[in-house]
C-alpha cells in the first residue's frame, strides 16, 4: 500500500527538481548573454555550460512541471490535455538536439547549433560546444520524460532516468575526486551535472504509484526497508572513497592500505546496516506474528459468538438459552468454570440458573449448584449489577465471601459480565480460569459482547413466552364464549323443535314395531330394513332428548358400555347404503365404500348409539364432498404410547377414521366447519352435523382431528382411549 505522505513528498521533489533546473537553465543563459562567468560555470575554473545546453535545461524543467500538472485532478480533461502535448514537445526537442548533436560527433561534423542566438564574431560568442556526454543525458532524460504521462511506461522511462542520473553521477565523481573525466568529450559543465542529476530524480518521482518508486514509498517491509538503506548506499561509498582519497594524497597512508581501510570501512558500515537491517525486519515479523495470532483469535471469538447467537436465537426458554452459552464458553474459550446468574433487585441476590456441564464437579464443591444464592453487597458484586463489566485478575486476595469460595476451588482470575436490557440489569455470566490475568483485554471485550447478545435472546425469549401465554389466554377465552353462544343457539333451537320431532316420529316408531310384531310373512331382507328403520328412529329419539346437552361434559350417572367399532363402522355403512349407493346411481355417480378394520380391535367404553350417530354424519359429510364420485374409507386402529409412570402398563388408544377423496376444504373451512350452523351446502344443509360429532367427541371425553386440502379430500380421526380393566370381547 502506497504511503500518503511519501508520495506527497515524492510530487514536492518532482516540482523541486522541474523548478531548479529551469533556474540553472536560466542562470546559464544569462551568463551567456551578460557575460558573467560565475552564472556560466557555477564556480570559478570549472567549465562553463553550453547556451544551447542551459536553454534545453530550460525546457526540460519545464516539460517536467507540466507533466507533473498533467496529473492534477482538479483541472478539467481539456485543461490536463494541453500540459501532456507541452511536456511530450519539451521533452521531444530535447531528445532531437540530443540525437543530433551525437550524429554531428560521431560523424565529425561540428554543427554550430550554439551560433544561432550568438554570433561567432560577437565578444561573447561561446567558443565550446554541447559536449556528447551532455547530449546523451538529454536524449535519456528526454526520452524519459515523454513516457512519463503513462502509467503503461513505467518500467521504460525509470530505466531511462537511472541511465541519466547514472551519466550524471559519473560525472559528479570527476568533481568529487578530481582527476580525468572518463573520455575526453565527456566533460560535463556542473550546473549540467547538477541538472542531470535533478532531472533525474523528478523523473522518478514524478509517478510514485508505479514501479521502483511505489516500491520506495510504499508502507511495506519492502518499502521501509529500502527508505532506511538507500541513503546508506548512496551517501557511505562516496564519503568513503574521498575520505580514502584524500587521507592517500596526505601522505597518511599508501594505496594498498588505503584499499584495505576503505574495504574493511565498507564491511563494517553494511555489516552494521545488515544486521540492523535483519533486527528491524525480526521485530516487524515478531509483530505481524503477533498480529496474526491475535487476528486469528479474534476471529475466533467473533465465529464463536456468531454461532452462540445463532444458536440462541433458535430457542425461546430461558434455560436452554443460558445452557447453551456456558457450554459453548466451555469448549470454544475455553475456561474452567462458568455459571449465569440471575439478579432479583427486591433482595438484592443473584441466583445461579445455569451452570456448564465441566464445571458441575466444581460447582458441587463451591456450593454454587441451581438455585444456588449470592448475595450482591457482601461480594463485591455491586458494580456488576450496575451494568460494569468486572474482571478481577488474581481474586486470591480479595477480601469478599464468594470470589474467596471460587479461589478455594483454585480458580484465580475472573470475568463478570451485566445481562443488560433496556438499561436495567437481569442476570450476570461469569466465567473464571485457575491461572491468574490470564484473560487478555480481546476476551474480556468478546465476554461483553457476548453478554449483550444473551440479554437481547433472553429478553426476546422472555417475550415470546409472555406473548404466547396472553395468547393462549384469549384463545381459551373466545372459545368459551363462543361455546356459550353454541349452548344458548342450541338451547333455543331444541326447546322449538323437539316436540315436533317426537311428534313425526312417533307414527314411524308405532307402524314400525306393529309390522315386526305382527306381520308374520316378512322376508328375512324386509323384517332386516324394518330392524334398520327402528333402530334409526331410536337414534333420532336420543338425538332430541340430548339436544338440550349439546356441547356439554358428560355426566356421571351416564350409562357406558363396552361399543366394539368395528361391528358398529358395518352397522353404519348399512345404514348409509342408500345415501352412497342407490342415490348417485341414479345420477350415474359411482361412490365406493370401503372399509379397513384392525384385526383384535379393543372395545371403547361409550354409548353405541351416539358413536353411531357420529360416524352416520361423517359419512353422510364424506358423500356430501364426492359430487362426481370416488371412494370413501372407514379404518380402525390402536396405537399404544407409553405412560409417565415407567411401572405402568402402556396406554392403548383406538382410532376410527372417515377418508374421502372429495373436494376437500380450504384452512378457513376446517377451522370452522363444527361451529353449529356453519355449512357450505347451501340450502341443502343443517350445520349441525359436524356440531353433533363434536359433542359426542366431547362428552366421550375422545378427541377428534380433522386433516383436509383443497382438491385432494379430508381425513376426520376420532381417538377413543381404551381403559385397561375392559373384558374385550369378539369385535
Amino acid at each position: 500500500m502506497i504511503n500518503k505522505q511519501f508520495s506527497q513528498r515524492a510530487t514536492a521533489i518532482a516540482n523541486l527538481a522541474s523548478g531548479l533546473v529551469v533556474v540553472i537553465g536560466i542562470m546559464g543563459l544569462l551568463g551567456w548573454t551578460w557575460d558573467i562567468a560565475i552564472l556560466k560555470s557555477g564556480w570559478p575554473g570549472l567549465p562553463e555550460i553550453a547556451p544551447s545546453t542551459a536553454l534545453l535545461l530550460v525546457l526540460a524543467g519545464a516539460a517536467l512541471g507540466c507533466v507533473e500538472a498533467a496529473r492534477f485532478h482538479a483541472l478539467d480533461s481539456s485543461s490536463r490535455s494541453v500540459f501532456r502535448w507541452l511536456s511530450r514537445s519539451g521533452a521531444a526537442i530535447a531528445v532531437l538536439y540530443g540525437i543530433l548533436r551525437l550524429s554531428a560527433h560521431w560523424m565529425g561534423r561540428d554543427l554550430p547549433l550554439d551560433q544561432l542566438w550568438f554570433d561567432e564574431g560577437s565578444a561573447n560568442a561561446p567558443p565550446i560546444r554541447m559536449v556528447p556526454g551532455t547530449a546523451l543525458g538529454f536524449v535519456l532524460l528526454g526520452g524519459a520524460l515523454f513516457l512519463a504521462g503513462s502509467a503503461r511506461f513505467a518500467r521504460a522511462f525509470q530505466s531511462l532516468a537511472l541511465l541519466g542520473g547514472l551519466l550524471g553521477c559519473l560525472e559528479f565523481s570527476h568533481y568529487l575526486y578530481g582527476g580525468q573525466p572518463l573520455s575526453a568529450y565527456a566533460r560535463i559543465a556542473a550546473p549540467t551535472v547538477v541538472s542531470m542529476l535533478l532531472l533525474s530524480a523528478g523523473i522518478l518521482s514524478v509517478r510514485p504509484d508505479v514501479g521502483l518508486v511505489a516500491l520506495l514509498v510504499s508502507d511495506s517491509v519492502g518499502g521501509v526497508t529500502a527508505r532506511r538503506l538507500m541513503p546508506w548506499a548512496l551517501l557511505v561509498p562516496p564519503v568513503l572513497a574521498w575520505l580514502r582519497l584524500h587521507g592517500q594524497r596526505a601522505g597518511w597512508y599508501g594505496t594498498e592500505a588505503g584499499l584495505a581501510l576503505f574495504a574493511l570501512a565498507n564491511v563494517i558500515i553494511f555489516g552494521a546496516l545488515v544486521c540492523a537491517t535483519a533486527a528491524m525486519l525480526h521485530r516487524t515479523d515478531s509483530e505481524r506474528r503477533a498480529a496474526e495470532f491475535k487476528l486469528h483469535a479474534q476471529l475466533g471469538r467473533l465465529d464463536l459468538l456468531q454461532r452462540i447467537t445463532h444458536a440462541v436465537g433458535e430457542r425461546q426458554d430461558l434455560r436452554s438459552i443460558f445452557q447453551v452459552v456456558v457450554r459453548s464458553l466451555e469448549d470454544n474459550l475455553p475456561i474452567d468454570f462458568s455459571c449465569v446468574c440471575l439478579y432479583d433487585r427486591v433482595d438484592q441476590a443473584l441466583t445461579v440458573t445455569s451452570v456448564g456441564v465441566r464445571s458441575e464437579a466444581l460447582a458441587m464443591e463451591l456450593a454454587l449448584t441451581d438455585q444456588a444464592r449470592i448475595d450482591v453487597d457482601q461480594n463485591g458484586l455491586l458494580r456488576c449489577v450496575q451494568g460494569q463489566l468486572v474482571y478481577e485478575p488474581d481474586i486470591s486476595q480479595a477480601p469478599f465471601p464468594f470470589p474467596q469460595r471460587l479461589a478455594r476451588g483454585g480458580l484465580r482470575s475472573l470475568v463478570f459480565a451485566p445481562l443488560l436490557v433496556e438499561s436495567q440489569v437481569f442476570g450476570i455470566l461469569a466465567a473464571a480460569r485457575r491461572d491468574a490475568h490470564s484473560f487478555s483485554s480481546g476476551e474480556c471485550e468478546f465476554l461483553r459482547q457476548l453478554s449483550e447478545h444473551v440479554a437481547l435472546a433472553a429478553h426476546q425469549a422472555q417475550l415470546h413466552t409472555a406473548l404466547q401465554q396472553a395468547y393462549d389466554d384469549l384463545r381459551q377465552t373466545q372459545e368459551a364464549v363462543m361455546q356459550q353462544e353454541r349452548l344458548r343457539a342450541l338451547g333455543q333451537m331444541a326447546s322449538g323443535i323437539a316436540h315436533d320431532i317426537n311428534n313425526a316420529l312417533s307414527p314411524v316408531a308405532l307402524y314400525t314395531e306393529s309390522l315386526l310384531e305382527t306381520e308374520p310373512s316378512l322376508s328375512a331382507r324386509g323384517r332386516d330394513h324394518l330392524k334398520t328403520i327402528q333402530r334409526s328412529i331410536d337414534d333420532i329419539a336420543q338425538t332430541v332428548a340430548r339436544m338440550r346437552e349439546f356441547y356439554r361434559q358428560r355426566e356421571p350417572q351416564l350409562a357406558l358400555a363396552p361399543v366394539h367399532l368395528n361391528g358398529l363402522v358395518q352397522q353404519v355403512v348399512d345404514l348409509t347404503r342408500a345415501r352412497w349407493h342407490d342415490m348417485p346411481q341414479q345420477r350415474g355417480v359411482v361412490i365406493e365404500v370401503r372399509s379397513e378394520l384392525a384385526r383384535d380391535l379393543p372395545p371403547v367404553m361409550g354409548v353405541e348409539s351416539e358413536i353411531r350417530e357420529a360416524l352416520t354424519n361423517l359419512v353422510f359429510n364424506a358423500v356430501d364432498a364426492l359430487p362426481s364420485g370416488g371412494a370413501v374409507t372407514l379404518r380402525t386402529r390402536v396405537t399404544e404410547r407409553a405412560p409417565n409412570l415407567a411401572a405402568a402398563p402402556l396406554i392403548q388408544s383406538v382410532h376410527i377414521e372417515v377418508l374421502d377423496t372429495g373436494v376437500g376444504m380450504n384452512e378457513e373451512t376446517r377451522r370452522r366447519c363444527a361451529e353449529p350452523f356453519f355449512t357450505t351446502k347451501g340450502e341443502r344443509g343443517t350445520g349441525l352435523g359436524l356440531a353433533m360429532v363434536y359433542g359426542m367427541v366431547r362428552r366421550h371425553s375422545a378427541d377428534i382431528e380433522i386433516e383436509s386440502e383443497v382438491g385432494r379430500g379430508t381425513t376426520v380421526r376420532v381417538t377413543f382411549s381404551a381403559p385397561a380393566s375392559v373384558v374385550t370381547g369378539p369385535a
